[in-house]
Protein backbone atom coordinates (compact mmCIF):
# COMPACT_ATOMS: atom_id res chain seq x y z
CA UNK A 1 0.00 0.00 0.00
CA UNK A 2 1.44 3.33 -1.06
CA UNK A 3 2.04 6.26 1.28
CA UNK A 4 0.63 9.69 0.43
CA UNK A 5 1.28 13.06 1.98
CA UNK A 6 -1.55 15.62 2.16
CA UNK A 7 -0.24 19.17 2.00
CA UNK A 8 -2.98 21.79 2.40
CA UNK A 9 -5.19 18.82 1.69
CA UNK A 10 -6.34 16.08 4.01
CA UNK A 11 -5.22 17.49 7.33
CA UNK A 12 -5.71 21.19 6.64
CA UNK A 13 -8.60 20.75 4.24
CA UNK A 14 -10.52 18.69 6.76
CA UNK A 15 -10.56 21.80 8.95
CA UNK A 16 -11.61 24.08 6.13
CA UNK A 17 -14.95 22.47 5.30
CA UNK A 18 -17.79 21.37 7.54
CA UNK A 19 -20.21 18.65 6.54
CA UNK A 20 -23.92 19.08 7.08
CA UNK A 21 -24.84 15.45 6.69
CA UNK A 22 -25.24 13.56 9.96
CA UNK A 23 -27.15 10.58 8.62
CA UNK A 24 -27.13 8.37 5.52
CA UNK A 25 -30.03 10.09 3.76
CA UNK A 26 -28.28 10.69 0.41
CA UNK A 27 -25.10 8.75 0.83
CA UNK A 28 -25.93 6.83 -2.34
CA UNK A 29 -26.95 9.92 -4.40
CA UNK A 30 -30.47 8.50 -4.81
CA UNK A 31 -31.94 12.01 -4.83
CA UNK A 32 -30.05 12.54 -8.09
CA UNK A 33 -27.94 15.24 -6.39
CA UNK A 34 -24.78 15.58 -4.28
CA UNK A 35 -26.74 16.89 -1.30
CA UNK A 36 -24.85 16.08 1.92
CA UNK A 37 -21.52 15.65 0.13
CA UNK A 38 -18.68 18.17 -0.17
CA UNK A 39 -16.96 18.35 -3.56
CA UNK A 40 -13.30 19.43 -3.79
CA UNK A 41 -10.41 19.41 -6.24
CA UNK A 42 -6.74 20.26 -6.32
CA UNK A 43 -3.33 19.39 -7.73
CA UNK A 44 -0.98 16.45 -7.22
CA UNK A 45 2.77 16.51 -6.97
CA UNK A 46 5.71 14.54 -5.66
CA UNK A 47 7.75 14.70 -2.51
CA UNK A 48 10.57 12.40 -3.46
CA UNK A 49 8.82 9.19 -4.45
CA UNK A 50 5.64 9.99 -2.58
CA UNK A 51 2.49 11.37 -4.22
CA UNK A 52 1.14 14.46 -2.47
CA UNK A 53 -2.18 16.36 -2.73
CA UNK A 54 -1.84 20.14 -3.04
CA UNK A 55 -4.10 23.20 -2.91
CA UNK A 56 -7.40 21.49 -2.20
CA UNK A 57 -10.31 23.86 -2.80
CA UNK A 58 -14.07 23.47 -2.65
CA UNK A 59 -15.99 23.07 -5.89
CA UNK A 60 -15.84 21.23 -9.19
CA UNK A 61 -13.14 21.69 -11.83
CA UNK A 62 -13.62 20.72 -15.51
CA UNK A 63 -16.65 18.46 -14.89
CA UNK A 64 -14.74 16.53 -12.26
CA UNK A 65 -17.93 15.62 -10.34
CA UNK A 66 -20.87 14.20 -12.32
CA UNK A 67 -24.04 12.50 -11.07
CA UNK A 68 -24.66 9.56 -13.40
CA UNK A 69 -28.01 7.92 -14.10
CA UNK A 70 -29.05 4.64 -15.64
CA UNK A 71 -29.87 6.22 -19.01
CA UNK A 72 -26.22 7.34 -19.35
CA UNK A 73 -25.30 3.82 -20.44
CA UNK A 74 -21.77 2.45 -20.28
CA UNK A 75 -18.36 4.03 -19.86
CA UNK A 76 -17.01 5.12 -23.28
CA UNK A 77 -13.38 4.26 -22.52
CA UNK A 78 -14.02 0.62 -21.63
CA UNK A 79 -15.14 -1.60 -24.54
CA UNK A 80 -13.71 -4.96 -23.50
CA UNK A 81 -16.90 -5.43 -21.52
CA UNK A 82 -19.86 -3.26 -20.52
CA UNK A 83 -18.98 -1.01 -17.60
CA UNK A 84 -22.21 0.74 -16.53
CA UNK A 85 -21.88 4.31 -15.31
CA UNK A 86 -24.26 3.49 -12.45
CA UNK A 87 -23.69 0.83 -9.79
CA UNK A 88 -25.72 -2.37 -10.14
CA UNK A 89 -29.03 -2.03 -8.30
CA UNK A 90 -28.90 1.79 -8.10
CA UNK A 91 -30.61 4.60 -9.97
CA UNK A 92 -27.76 7.11 -9.55
CA UNK A 93 -24.03 7.10 -8.81
CA UNK A 94 -21.27 9.70 -9.05
CA UNK A 95 -18.27 9.93 -11.34
CA UNK A 96 -15.18 11.44 -9.69
CA UNK A 97 -12.78 12.89 -12.28
CA UNK A 98 -13.18 12.31 -16.02
CA UNK A 99 -11.42 10.91 -19.07
CA UNK A 100 -10.01 14.18 -20.43
CA UNK A 101 -6.39 13.59 -21.47
CA UNK A 102 -5.02 16.90 -20.15
CA UNK A 103 -6.41 16.40 -16.64
CA UNK A 104 -3.19 14.78 -15.38
CA UNK A 105 -1.72 16.41 -12.25
CA UNK A 106 -5.29 17.04 -10.97
CA UNK A 107 -7.29 15.26 -8.30
CA UNK A 108 -11.04 15.24 -7.59
CA UNK A 109 -12.56 14.28 -4.25
CA UNK A 110 -15.89 13.84 -2.48
CA UNK A 111 -16.42 13.86 1.31
CA UNK A 112 -19.32 13.38 3.68
CA UNK A 113 -19.84 12.70 7.38
CA UNK A 114 -22.46 10.71 9.26
CA UNK A 115 -23.09 9.58 12.80
CA UNK A 116 -23.08 5.82 13.31
CA UNK A 117 -26.33 4.53 14.83
CA UNK A 118 -27.38 0.98 15.71
CA UNK A 119 -29.22 0.88 12.38
CA UNK A 120 -26.29 1.85 10.11
CA UNK A 121 -23.40 -0.17 11.50
CA UNK A 122 -22.39 -1.56 8.09
CA UNK A 123 -21.08 0.83 5.44
CA UNK A 124 -21.39 -0.83 2.04
CA UNK A 125 -19.79 0.83 -0.97
CA UNK A 126 -19.45 0.09 -4.67
CA UNK A 127 -16.85 1.49 -7.03
CA UNK A 128 -15.39 1.11 -10.51
CA UNK A 129 -12.11 2.69 -11.64
CA UNK A 130 -10.62 3.64 -15.04
CA UNK A 131 -6.90 4.60 -15.15
CA UNK A 132 -4.86 5.79 -18.13
CA UNK A 133 -1.10 5.17 -18.38
CA UNK A 134 1.83 6.09 -20.61
CA UNK A 135 1.96 3.92 -23.74
CA UNK A 136 5.73 3.60 -23.48
CA UNK A 137 5.45 3.11 -19.70
CA UNK A 138 8.08 5.77 -18.98
CA UNK A 139 6.36 6.92 -15.75
CA UNK A 140 7.46 5.50 -12.43
CA UNK A 141 4.77 3.81 -10.36
CA UNK A 142 4.49 6.74 -7.97
CA UNK A 143 3.83 9.06 -10.93
CA UNK A 144 0.82 7.14 -12.29
CA UNK A 145 -2.96 7.75 -11.90
CA UNK A 146 -4.76 6.25 -8.93
CA UNK A 147 -7.83 5.99 -6.67
CA UNK A 148 -8.35 5.87 -2.90
CA UNK A 149 -11.12 5.39 -0.31
CA UNK A 150 -10.65 6.35 3.33
CA UNK A 151 -12.96 6.52 6.39
CA UNK A 152 -11.71 8.31 9.51
CA UNK A 153 -13.15 9.40 12.86
CA UNK A 154 -13.53 12.84 14.41
CA UNK A 155 -9.87 12.68 15.51
CA UNK A 156 -8.79 12.21 11.89
CA UNK A 157 -7.75 8.64 12.67
CA UNK A 158 -8.51 6.13 9.89
CA UNK A 159 -10.73 3.31 11.14
CA UNK A 160 -9.71 -0.28 10.71
CA UNK A 161 -10.22 -2.07 7.39
CA UNK A 162 -11.47 1.13 5.73
CA UNK A 163 -8.51 2.20 3.60
CA UNK A 164 -8.29 1.18 -0.05
CA UNK A 165 -5.64 2.84 -2.20
CA UNK A 166 -4.54 1.81 -5.68
CA UNK A 167 -2.14 3.27 -8.25
CA UNK A 168 -1.00 1.94 -11.60
CA UNK A 169 2.33 0.14 -11.54
CA UNK A 170 5.09 -0.82 -13.93
CA UNK A 171 4.95 -4.39 -12.66
CA UNK A 172 1.92 -5.54 -14.66
CA UNK A 173 -1.83 -5.18 -14.27
CA UNK A 174 -2.93 -4.07 -10.80
CA UNK A 175 -4.62 -6.73 -8.67
CA UNK A 176 -8.38 -6.66 -9.24
CA UNK A 177 -7.98 -4.68 -12.51
CA UNK A 178 -8.23 -5.69 -16.18
CA UNK A 179 -6.33 -4.37 -19.19
CA UNK A 180 -8.56 -2.61 -21.70
CA UNK A 181 -5.51 -1.78 -23.83
CA UNK A 182 -1.83 -1.01 -23.40
CA UNK A 183 -2.82 2.41 -22.08
CA UNK A 184 -6.01 1.78 -20.06
CA UNK A 185 -6.63 -0.46 -17.04
CA UNK A 186 -9.98 -0.64 -15.30
CA UNK A 187 -11.62 -2.28 -12.34
CA UNK A 188 -15.26 -3.43 -12.86
CA UNK A 189 -17.85 -2.60 -10.26
CA UNK A 190 -16.63 -3.95 -6.91
CA UNK A 191 -18.57 -4.13 -3.66
CA UNK A 192 -16.94 -3.62 -0.27
CA UNK A 193 -18.32 -3.39 3.27
CA UNK A 194 -16.93 -2.01 6.54
CA UNK A 195 -18.05 -3.00 10.05
CA UNK A 196 -18.91 0.10 12.13
CA UNK A 197 -20.33 -1.59 15.25
CA UNK A 198 -17.45 -0.31 17.37
CA UNK A 199 -18.24 3.30 16.34
CA UNK A 200 -21.88 3.66 17.39
CA UNK A 201 -22.48 7.28 18.39
CA UNK A 202 -19.27 8.42 16.68
CA UNK A 203 -19.00 10.76 13.70
CA UNK A 204 -17.17 9.33 10.71
CA UNK A 205 -16.00 10.93 7.47
CA UNK A 206 -15.91 9.16 4.12
CA UNK A 207 -13.36 10.50 1.62
CA UNK A 208 -13.09 9.21 -1.97
CA UNK A 209 -10.38 10.50 -4.36
CA UNK A 210 -9.42 9.92 -8.01
CA UNK A 211 -6.36 11.50 -9.69
CA UNK A 212 -4.36 11.53 -12.90
CA UNK A 213 -0.62 11.24 -13.34
CA UNK A 214 1.90 13.77 -12.07
CA UNK A 215 3.02 14.63 -15.59
CA UNK A 216 -0.31 16.12 -16.73
CA UNK A 217 -1.02 13.80 -19.66
CA UNK A 218 -2.94 10.81 -18.24
CA UNK A 219 -6.32 10.68 -16.56
CA UNK A 220 -7.72 8.70 -13.66
CA UNK A 221 -11.40 8.62 -12.66
CA UNK A 222 -13.83 6.43 -10.74
CA UNK A 223 -17.52 5.74 -10.23
CA UNK A 224 -18.79 5.49 -6.67
CA UNK A 225 -21.95 4.55 -4.79
CA UNK A 226 -22.73 3.61 -1.17
CA UNK A 227 -25.43 2.74 1.34
CA UNK A 228 -25.75 2.36 5.10
CA UNK A 229 -26.95 -1.01 6.39
CA UNK A 230 -27.22 -2.76 9.70
CA UNK A 231 -24.43 -5.21 10.48
CA UNK A 232 -26.61 -8.20 11.18
CA UNK A 233 -27.93 -11.46 9.91
CA UNK A 234 -31.53 -11.04 8.84
CA UNK A 235 -34.29 -13.59 8.50
CA UNK A 236 -36.30 -13.50 5.29
CA UNK A 237 -39.52 -13.63 7.32
CA UNK A 238 -40.61 -13.45 10.93
CA UNK A 239 -41.95 -16.99 10.99
CA UNK A 240 -40.83 -20.17 9.24
CA UNK A 241 -42.53 -21.19 6.02
CA UNK A 242 -45.17 -23.89 5.72
CA UNK A 243 -42.41 -26.53 5.70
CA UNK A 244 -40.92 -25.19 8.94
CA UNK A 245 -37.85 -23.58 7.36
CA UNK A 246 -36.47 -20.10 7.97
CA UNK A 247 -33.92 -18.42 5.67
CA UNK A 248 -31.05 -16.46 7.24
CA UNK A 249 -29.40 -13.84 5.02
CA UNK A 250 -25.99 -12.20 5.50
CA UNK A 251 -25.17 -8.71 4.15
CA UNK A 252 -24.00 -8.50 0.55
CA UNK A 253 -20.60 -7.20 -0.52
CA UNK A 254 -18.12 -9.70 0.85
CA UNK A 255 -15.75 -12.01 -0.98
CA UNK A 256 -16.48 -15.10 1.10
CA UNK A 257 -19.00 -16.40 3.62
CA UNK A 258 -18.53 -19.25 6.08
CA UNK A 259 -21.40 -20.25 8.33
CA UNK A 260 -21.03 -22.34 11.44
CA UNK A 261 -23.16 -24.88 9.55
CA UNK A 262 -20.33 -25.25 7.03
CA UNK A 263 -22.19 -23.54 4.18
CA UNK A 264 -20.44 -20.82 2.14
CA UNK A 265 -23.41 -19.05 0.55
CA UNK A 266 -24.85 -15.63 1.41
CA UNK A 267 -27.93 -17.31 2.91
CA UNK A 268 -28.83 -20.59 4.61
CA UNK A 269 -32.07 -22.41 5.44
CA UNK A 270 -32.61 -23.61 8.99
CA UNK A 271 -35.31 -25.28 11.04
CA UNK A 272 -35.35 -22.86 13.96
CA UNK A 273 -35.42 -23.87 17.59
CA UNK A 274 -35.52 -21.28 20.35
CA UNK A 275 -32.01 -20.61 21.68
CA UNK A 276 -30.13 -22.04 18.68
CA UNK A 277 -27.18 -19.85 17.69
CA UNK A 278 -25.80 -19.26 14.21
CA UNK A 279 -22.95 -17.13 12.96
CA UNK A 280 -21.25 -16.31 9.68
CA UNK A 281 -17.70 -15.11 9.09
CA UNK A 282 -17.29 -12.81 6.12
CA UNK A 283 -14.15 -11.58 4.39
CA UNK A 284 -13.75 -8.39 2.34
CA UNK A 285 -13.18 -8.70 -1.43
CA UNK A 286 -9.68 -9.60 -2.54
CA UNK A 287 -7.29 -6.67 -3.08
CA UNK A 288 -9.28 -4.56 -0.58
CA UNK A 289 -8.27 -6.01 2.78
CA UNK A 290 -8.59 -9.75 3.17
CA UNK A 291 -7.35 -9.62 6.76
CA UNK A 292 -10.48 -7.84 7.98
CA UNK A 293 -12.69 -10.78 8.88
CA UNK A 294 -16.09 -9.95 10.35
CA UNK A 295 -18.33 -12.25 12.37
CA UNK A 296 -22.10 -11.75 12.51
CA UNK A 297 -24.28 -13.65 14.99
CA UNK A 298 -27.93 -14.73 15.06
CA UNK A 299 -29.85 -16.30 17.96
CA UNK A 300 -33.24 -17.89 17.37
CA UNK A 301 -35.81 -16.15 19.59
CA UNK A 302 -39.49 -16.61 20.08
CA UNK A 303 -41.31 -14.33 17.65
CA UNK A 304 -44.86 -13.15 17.70
CA UNK A 305 -46.11 -11.98 14.33
CA UNK A 306 -49.35 -10.03 14.33
CA UNK A 307 -50.05 -9.12 10.74
CA UNK A 308 -52.93 -7.13 9.32
CA UNK A 309 -53.70 -7.52 5.64
CA UNK A 310 -56.13 -5.30 3.77
CA UNK A 311 -57.03 -6.88 0.46
CA UNK A 312 -59.50 -6.20 -2.33
CA UNK A 313 -60.38 -8.98 -4.77
CA UNK A 314 -62.98 -9.44 -7.51
CA UNK A 315 -66.11 -11.55 -7.38
CA UNK A 316 -65.24 -15.18 -8.12
CA UNK A 317 -61.67 -14.84 -6.79
CA UNK A 318 -60.34 -15.98 -3.41
CA UNK A 319 -57.59 -14.96 -1.00
CA UNK A 320 -55.81 -17.62 1.04
CA UNK A 321 -54.42 -17.19 4.56
CA UNK A 322 -52.69 -20.29 5.79
CA UNK A 323 -54.86 -23.13 4.53
CA UNK A 324 -58.13 -21.19 4.40
CA UNK A 325 -59.45 -19.48 1.27
CA UNK A 326 -61.82 -16.53 1.70
CA UNK A 327 -64.27 -15.39 -1.00
CA UNK A 328 -66.65 -12.94 0.69
CA UNK A 329 -66.14 -9.50 2.21
CA UNK A 330 -65.42 -9.40 5.94
CA UNK A 331 -62.82 -9.36 8.71
CA UNK A 332 -61.11 -12.67 9.42
CA UNK A 333 -58.58 -13.62 12.11
CA UNK A 334 -56.43 -16.65 11.36
CA UNK A 335 -53.85 -18.24 13.64
CA UNK A 336 -51.13 -20.04 11.71
CA UNK A 337 -48.97 -22.74 13.30
CA UNK A 338 -45.32 -22.12 12.35
CA UNK A 339 -43.67 -24.31 14.99
CA UNK A 340 -42.52 -23.53 18.49
CA UNK A 341 -40.42 -20.50 17.54
CA UNK A 342 -43.21 -18.34 16.18
CA UNK A 343 -46.84 -17.50 16.84
CA UNK A 344 -48.40 -15.97 13.72
CA UNK A 345 -51.79 -14.27 13.76
CA UNK A 346 -53.13 -12.75 10.57
CA UNK A 347 -56.05 -10.32 10.50
CA UNK A 348 -57.54 -10.09 7.04
CA UNK A 349 -59.78 -7.20 6.02
CA UNK A 350 -61.22 -8.51 2.77
CA UNK A 351 -63.34 -6.57 0.29
CA UNK A 352 -64.91 -8.44 -2.63
CA UNK A 353 -65.88 -6.17 -5.50
CA UNK A 354 -68.70 -7.33 -7.77
CA UNK A 355 -68.04 -7.75 -11.45
CA UNK A 356 -69.25 -4.92 -13.67
CA UNK A 357 -72.33 -6.05 -15.57
CA UNK A 358 -73.81 -4.40 -18.62
CA UNK A 359 -76.64 -5.32 -21.01
CA UNK A 360 -77.07 -3.95 -24.51
CA UNK A 361 -79.23 -4.44 -27.59
CA UNK A 362 -77.43 -3.78 -30.84
CA UNK A 363 -78.63 -3.91 -34.44
CA UNK A 364 -76.18 -4.45 -37.28
CA UNK A 365 -76.63 -4.99 -40.99
CA UNK A 366 -76.14 -8.39 -42.56
CA UNK A 367 -72.47 -8.80 -43.44
CA UNK A 368 -71.31 -6.49 -40.66
CA UNK A 369 -69.53 -7.54 -37.43
CA UNK A 370 -70.04 -6.49 -33.82
CA UNK A 371 -66.96 -6.77 -31.61
CA UNK A 372 -67.39 -7.00 -27.83
CA UNK A 373 -64.05 -7.10 -26.06
CA UNK A 374 -61.99 -9.41 -28.25
CA UNK A 375 -64.93 -11.49 -29.56
CA UNK A 376 -66.61 -10.78 -32.91
CA UNK A 377 -70.27 -11.64 -33.56
CA UNK A 378 -72.03 -11.75 -36.96
CA UNK A 379 -75.29 -13.66 -36.38
CA UNK A 380 -78.39 -12.76 -34.37
CA UNK A 381 -78.62 -14.06 -30.80
CA UNK A 382 -77.92 -13.32 -27.13
CA UNK A 383 -74.29 -13.51 -26.04
CA UNK A 384 -72.43 -13.16 -22.72
CA UNK A 385 -68.88 -11.81 -23.00
CA UNK A 386 -66.26 -11.48 -20.24
CA UNK A 387 -63.93 -8.52 -20.74
CA UNK A 388 -60.67 -8.42 -18.79
CA UNK A 389 -59.76 -4.98 -17.45
CA UNK A 390 -56.20 -4.45 -16.12
CA UNK A 391 -56.14 -3.39 -12.45
CA UNK A 392 -59.98 -3.62 -12.35
CA UNK A 393 -62.50 -6.42 -12.01
CA UNK A 394 -63.74 -8.12 -15.16
CA UNK A 395 -66.76 -6.74 -16.98
CA UNK A 396 -69.63 -9.05 -17.99
CA UNK A 397 -71.48 -7.81 -21.08
CA UNK A 398 -74.76 -9.40 -22.19
CA UNK A 399 -75.50 -8.52 -25.81
CA UNK A 400 -78.76 -9.07 -27.67
CA UNK A 401 -77.68 -8.88 -31.30
CA UNK A 402 -80.19 -8.13 -34.03
CA UNK A 403 -79.08 -8.61 -37.64
CA UNK A 404 -81.09 -6.57 -40.16
CA UNK A 405 -81.10 -8.08 -43.65
CA UNK A 406 -82.05 -5.62 -46.38
CA UNK A 407 -82.40 -6.43 -50.10
CA UNK A 408 -82.86 -3.32 -52.25
CA UNK A 409 -83.51 -2.92 -55.96
CA UNK A 410 -84.72 -0.09 -58.25
CA UNK A 411 -86.87 -0.59 -61.35
CA UNK A 412 -86.04 0.20 -64.00
CA UNK A 413 -82.27 0.23 -63.57
CA UNK A 414 -81.95 2.03 -66.91
CA UNK A 415 -84.56 3.86 -68.96
CA UNK A 416 -84.48 6.24 -71.92
CA UNK A 417 -86.93 9.09 -72.34
CA UNK A 418 -87.25 11.85 -74.87
CA UNK A 419 -86.15 15.28 -73.87
CA UNK A 420 -88.88 16.86 -71.69
CA UNK A 421 -90.49 13.50 -70.73
CA UNK A 422 -90.25 11.77 -67.31
CA UNK A 423 -89.74 8.24 -66.01
CA UNK A 424 -90.98 6.57 -62.82
CA UNK A 425 -88.36 5.06 -60.51
CA UNK A 426 -89.60 2.49 -57.98
CA UNK A 427 -87.68 1.07 -55.01
CA UNK A 428 -88.35 -2.49 -53.87
CA UNK A 429 -87.22 -3.30 -50.32
CA UNK A 430 -87.20 -6.75 -48.72
CA UNK A 431 -86.23 -6.69 -45.01
CA UNK A 432 -85.97 -8.98 -42.01
CA UNK A 433 -88.45 -6.74 -40.22
CA UNK A 434 -91.65 -6.23 -42.20
CA UNK A 435 -92.95 -3.31 -40.16
CA UNK A 436 -89.64 -1.54 -39.61
CA UNK A 437 -89.26 2.11 -40.55
CA UNK A 438 -86.73 2.94 -43.23
CA UNK A 439 -85.69 6.26 -44.68
CA UNK A 440 -85.15 6.82 -48.41
CA UNK A 441 -82.76 9.31 -49.95
CA UNK A 442 -82.38 9.83 -53.71
CA UNK A 443 -79.38 11.75 -54.99
CA UNK A 444 -79.09 14.07 -56.79
CA UNK A 445 -82.37 15.65 -55.73
CA UNK A 446 -82.59 17.89 -58.80
CA UNK A 447 -85.08 16.56 -61.38
CA UNK A 448 -87.03 14.36 -58.92
CA UNK A 449 -90.63 14.73 -57.79
CA UNK A 450 -89.73 13.36 -54.30
CA UNK A 451 -86.19 12.76 -53.01
CA UNK A 452 -87.34 10.87 -49.87
CA UNK A 453 -90.01 8.56 -51.33
CA UNK A 454 -89.80 4.92 -52.33
CA UNK A 455 -91.44 5.84 -55.69
CA UNK A 456 -90.51 9.02 -57.53
CA UNK A 457 -90.70 10.58 -60.98
CA UNK A 458 -87.52 11.65 -62.68
CA UNK A 459 -87.44 14.40 -65.29
CA UNK A 460 -83.78 15.33 -65.65
CA UNK A 461 -82.49 17.86 -68.11
CA UNK A 462 -79.68 15.56 -69.15
CA UNK A 463 -78.77 11.91 -68.78
CA UNK A 464 -78.46 11.31 -65.01
CA UNK A 465 -77.51 8.43 -62.70
CA UNK A 466 -79.59 8.43 -59.49
CA UNK A 467 -78.37 6.80 -56.26
CA UNK A 468 -80.91 5.57 -53.71
CA UNK A 469 -79.76 5.06 -50.11
CA UNK A 470 -82.03 3.23 -47.66
CA UNK A 471 -81.26 3.37 -43.92
CA UNK A 472 -82.97 1.59 -41.02
CA UNK A 473 -84.40 3.47 -38.03
CA UNK A 474 -81.33 3.21 -35.75
CA UNK A 475 -78.95 4.02 -38.62
CA UNK A 476 -76.98 0.79 -38.26
CA UNK A 477 -77.86 -0.73 -41.61
CA UNK A 478 -77.68 0.91 -45.00
CA UNK A 479 -78.13 -0.28 -48.60
CA UNK A 480 -77.57 1.48 -51.93
CA UNK A 481 -79.05 0.96 -55.41
CA UNK A 482 -78.76 2.97 -58.66
CA UNK A 483 -80.90 3.82 -61.70
CA UNK A 484 -79.94 5.63 -64.92
CA UNK A 485 -82.32 7.89 -66.85
CA UNK A 486 -81.08 8.63 -70.38
CA UNK A 487 -82.34 11.69 -72.28
CA UNK A 488 -82.78 11.25 -76.02
CA UNK A 489 -82.43 14.40 -78.06
CA UNK A 490 -81.97 14.08 -81.88
CA UNK A 491 -80.63 10.59 -81.91
CA UNK A 492 -81.48 6.94 -81.47
CA UNK A 493 -81.33 4.98 -78.23
CA UNK A 494 -80.70 1.26 -78.48
CA UNK A 495 -80.65 -0.70 -75.19
CA UNK A 496 -77.73 -2.96 -74.50
CA UNK A 497 -79.83 -5.55 -72.66
CA UNK A 498 -83.43 -6.71 -72.69
CA UNK A 499 -85.25 -9.47 -70.81
CA UNK A 500 -88.31 -11.02 -72.51
CA UNK A 501 -89.72 -12.61 -69.33
CA UNK A 502 -93.22 -11.05 -69.45
CA UNK A 503 -92.63 -8.89 -66.37
CA UNK A 504 -93.63 -5.81 -68.37
CA UNK A 505 -90.15 -4.42 -67.86
CA UNK A 506 -87.82 -4.23 -70.87
CA UNK A 507 -89.47 -7.22 -72.55
CA UNK A 508 -88.83 -6.04 -76.13
CA UNK A 509 -85.76 -4.84 -77.97
CA UNK A 510 -86.85 -1.70 -79.84
CA UNK A 511 -85.48 1.68 -80.81
CA UNK A 512 -86.33 5.02 -79.27
CA UNK A 513 -85.66 8.41 -80.80
CA UNK A 514 -86.79 12.02 -80.86
CA UNK A 515 -88.90 13.77 -83.48
CA UNK A 516 -85.90 14.18 -85.75
CA UNK A 517 -86.18 10.46 -86.73
CA UNK A 518 -88.98 9.63 -89.20
CA UNK A 519 -88.93 5.82 -89.23
CA UNK A 520 -86.85 2.66 -89.16
CA UNK A 521 -86.08 1.82 -92.73
CA UNK A 522 -84.74 -1.61 -91.86
CA UNK A 523 -83.78 -3.58 -88.71
CA UNK A 524 -82.14 -7.01 -88.95
CA UNK A 525 -80.99 -9.22 -86.06
CA UNK A 526 -78.61 -12.15 -86.56
CA UNK A 527 -77.63 -15.24 -84.67
CA UNK A 528 -74.04 -15.65 -83.58
CA UNK A 529 -73.46 -17.64 -86.80
CA UNK A 530 -74.84 -14.84 -89.05
CA UNK A 531 -78.29 -16.30 -89.64
CA UNK A 532 -81.14 -13.76 -89.86
CA UNK A 533 -83.53 -14.40 -86.97
CA UNK A 534 -85.57 -11.16 -87.08
CA UNK A 535 -86.28 -8.53 -89.75
CA UNK A 536 -88.52 -5.46 -89.98
CA UNK A 537 -88.74 -2.68 -92.59
CA UNK A 538 -90.41 0.72 -92.74
CA UNK A 539 -91.77 0.66 -89.19
CA UNK A 540 -92.34 3.58 -86.80
CA UNK A 541 -89.75 4.56 -84.20
CA UNK A 542 -90.20 4.18 -80.42
CA UNK A 543 -92.90 1.52 -80.77
CA UNK A 544 -92.36 -1.73 -78.78
CA UNK A 545 -94.90 -3.50 -80.97
CA UNK A 546 -92.45 -3.37 -83.87
CA UNK A 547 -89.49 -4.60 -81.82
CA UNK A 548 -87.97 -8.05 -81.34
CA UNK A 549 -89.50 -10.17 -78.56
CA UNK A 550 -86.54 -12.55 -78.38
CA UNK A 551 -88.18 -15.36 -80.34
CA UNK A 552 -87.17 -17.21 -83.50
CA UNK A 553 -89.64 -19.43 -85.34
CA UNK A 554 -92.02 -18.96 -82.39
CA UNK A 555 -89.52 -20.18 -79.76
CA UNK A 556 -87.89 -17.94 -77.16
CA UNK A 557 -84.15 -18.04 -77.59
CA UNK A 558 -81.72 -18.64 -74.75
CA UNK A 559 -79.47 -16.16 -73.01
CA UNK A 560 -76.87 -14.75 -75.34
CA UNK A 561 -75.65 -11.83 -77.41
CA UNK A 562 -77.09 -11.03 -80.85
CA UNK A 563 -75.65 -8.68 -83.49
CA UNK A 564 -77.95 -6.24 -85.28
CA UNK A 565 -77.90 -3.87 -88.27
CA UNK A 566 -80.29 -0.90 -88.36
CA UNK A 567 -80.94 1.77 -90.97
CA UNK A 568 -83.01 4.81 -89.97
CA UNK A 569 -84.62 7.63 -91.96
CA UNK A 570 -84.40 11.19 -90.57
CA UNK A 571 -86.99 13.87 -91.24
CA UNK A 572 -84.15 15.85 -92.73
CA UNK A 573 -83.45 14.20 -96.12
CA UNK A 574 -79.90 15.46 -96.14
CA UNK A 575 -79.11 13.09 -93.26
CA UNK A 576 -80.38 9.96 -95.02
CA UNK A 577 -79.64 7.17 -95.08
CA UNK A 578 -77.97 6.40 -91.67
CA UNK A 579 -76.96 2.82 -90.89
CA UNK A 580 -75.37 1.54 -87.63
CA UNK A 581 -74.61 -1.84 -86.05
CA UNK A 582 -74.35 -3.16 -82.54
CA UNK A 583 -74.94 -6.08 -80.19
CA UNK A 584 -77.78 -6.68 -77.75
CA UNK A 585 -77.79 -9.17 -74.86
CA UNK A 586 -80.87 -11.28 -74.21
CA UNK A 587 -81.39 -11.97 -70.49
CA UNK A 588 -84.11 -13.89 -68.68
Amino acid sequence: MRKILWILGFWWGSWLWSYAQVDCGNIGFETGTTQGWTLTNGSIGLAGVQLIYLNEVAGTYDNGHLITKRSDGNDPNVTREALPMVAPGSQYSIRIGNGTANRGSKFDRIKTTFIVSPDNTLFQYKFAVVLNKDQNDTHQSHQKPGFSLLIYDENKTPIGCSYYDVQLTRAGVVAGFKAQSTTVEYRPWTTGAIDLRNYIGRQLTVEVTAHGCTQRGHYGYAYFDAQCLKAEIKSSSICPDASGYLTLVAPDGFASYKWNTGETTTSIRIKPKIGDKYFVKVVAPSSLDESCELQLDYTVKYQKADTTITKTICEGESFTVGTTAYRTSGKYVTKIDRGESCDSTVTLNLTVKPLARHSQKVTICEGQTLTVGTVAYTTAGTYTTTISRPSLCDSIVTTTLVVDKIELSVQPTEVAVAEGDSAQLRATLVSTFANANYTYRWEPERGLSCATCAVTWAYPEMTTKYKLTVTNADKTCQKVAEARVKIIQCGVYTPDVFSPNDDQQNDVFFLQAGDCVKQIKEMTIYSRWGEVIFHQANVPISQPAYGWDGKYLGQLLGVGTFPYRITIEFTDPELNPYTFTGVVMLMK
